[in-house]
């Protein structure tokens, strides 16, 4: 080998080193070759969190992993070239989840709430009507293993509106209340049920006496079942004022709220005293936490603090001939949402002025995270945004998400699913899940279970009544 040969050889395998030494650098601060345009470019990265976590993930049709553990908490994929890419998450037995996403330099594109929901869900039938009963209405319990039911049954008497606890694993069911009724009348008794708790230990039962167009309030607890307290003739002996609502003190059993034409007032039914808030004509009031909410004939909104015991002014609703048609406080204590029987849908934050969100909605149901709270508008979904996100999509507060297309109506029943970044809505026979990730396309699974009546659980648990049974349907475990 000559000497010429030798320096010849010597420089090429320095140019490799340099070369490589210099790939290796570039491609350590996240630099790839983009095999488009044959130029270096800072590469980005995508982070995926999925429900069920067993799931393959497709990049432009190619798979890109295997698929997460049941260990990990997500998949991150990095060194990705900048640019629009068609991601699928797929399992099988389980709808595909597709959306068109973008990659950009030092980013890592965040999809944290992925849920693929199986095209089979498991069904089971957790109650059977007898052939003398007819279910009105039905209320899944805390417990899972108990129902509240109202039916209707019939036997030699005439007609009965019954209200009683059903417990499906002991095949146990308590009767509640019962009345005779007319032989199409329904007295609609669980819609107006108010409840201590979810399990329940106690409820308070408005009855509304057609004859004497009065309204009885009786207390039931658990501790006695056979017992029904009637707390309008206990409250009587001391309030001369028609009552209009009754409701549990959160932290004394032996105390009540009640709300008359005139007042509101906490009642202690063991002394026998009464203590009256600054409420001055008052239309409704509702308990969050430890703080009373409640809005008066002339607008002003108020909120009372149950440890405090001090009174704070909220806001003012500047409306005529106000009627309330729903009034609800986000589980923090920190929105108030009022909903006038017109339609016209008030958002109450504390020291600032009322906001209209809508003019013709419907319903409304504030999230878990208390940072939306979504509505019912002329056949539209909109889902508003309480405050900025920066959570996987970026809102800030004010900005809204529509769900349009799929054929709501006033009738139209939907819930938030336990993260709330999904809702689950019903329309007759069709179910939706839909995520509110408007990213691309919004997706959406669909089934069609059947008519009847249904209740959403924020597990993802579906709760169909039909003519003879109550179904319970998980929609995101397959059969």
């Amino acid at each position: 080998m000559s000497k010429r040969f030798r320096r010849i050889l010597f420089w090429v395998i320095v140019g490799c080193f340099l070369v490589a030494g210099f790939v290796a650098l570039i491609y350590s601060f996240g630099y790839r070759l983009d095999s488009e345009t044959l130029k270096f470019v800072k590469t980005g990265g995508l982070y995926l969190k999925t429900s069920p976590k067993v799931a393959d993930v497709f990049l432009e049709g190619k798979k890109v992993t295997k698929g997460s553990s049941l260990f990990s908490s997500g998949i991150f994929i990095q060194n990705l070239i900048p640019k629009n890419y068609q991601l699928k998450i797929a399992k099988t037995d389980y709808f595909d989840w597709q959306k068109k996403i973008k990659i950009e330099p030092t980013f890592v594109n965040s999809f944290s709430y992925i849920v693929l929901l199986p095209k089979s869900p498991f069904k089971e039938k957790i109650y059977l009507a007898t052939s003398t009963e007819e279910i009105m209405n039905f209320l899944p319990l805390e417990n899972s293993d108990e129902l509240l039911l109202e039916t209707r049954e019939k036997n030699r008497l005439g007609r009965f509106d019954i209200l009683k606890i059903v417990n499906k694993k002991e095949g146990t069911a308590t009767e509640i209340f019962k009345r005779k009724i007319a032989s199409a009348e329904n007295l609609d008794l669980l819609n107006k049920l108010i409840f201590e708790d979810n399990k329940p230990s106690r409820l308070i039962i408005p009855f509304y006496d057609k004859v004497s167009a009065q309204t009885t309030f009786y207390l039931w607890d658990r501790l006695e079942p056979a017992k029904l307290t009637n707390l309008s003739q206990v409250f009587s002996q001391y309030l001369a004022a028609k009552i209009k609502k009754i409701i549990f003190h959160p932290f004394e059993e032996s105390k009540f709220f009640v709300e008359t034409t005139k007042k509101i007032v906490i009642f202690d039914s063991d002394r026998g005293e009464i203590s009256y808030l600054l409420a001055n004509n008052p239309l409704d009031f509702v308990l969050s936490g430890g703080n009373l909410f409640w809005v008066e004939k002339d607008g002003s909104v108020y909120s009372y603090n149950l440890i405090l015991k001090s009174t704070s002014p909220l806001a003012i609703i500047e409306e005529k001939n106000l009627e309330i048609g729903r009034l609800v406080v986000s589980s923090n204590s920190e929105y108030t949402a009022v909903l006038l029987k017109g339609g016209k849908l008030f958002l109450i934050q504390g020291g600032q002025p009322p906001k209209i969100l809508s003019e013709k909605a419907e319903a409304f149901v504030f999230s878990f995270d208390n940072k939306k709270v979504a509505y019912l508008e002329n056949g539209r979904l909109k889902i508003y945004f309480l405050e900025d996100l920066i959570q996987d999509i970026t809102k800030k507060a004010g900005e809204e998400v529509i769900l349009e297309e799929l054929g709501l109506d006033s009738a139209s029943n939907f819930s938030w699913y336990k993260n709330s970044f999904h809702l689950m809505i019903q329309t007759g026979e069709k179910t939706f899940f839909a995520e509110i990730d408007d990213r691309d396309k919004i997706n959406v699974f669909n089934y069609q279970f059947g008519s009847g009546r249904y209740l959403f659980g924020k597990e993802g648990i579906v709760f169909r009544l039909a003519p003879s049974f109550i179904e319970r349907i998980n929609l995101i475990i397959g059969e």
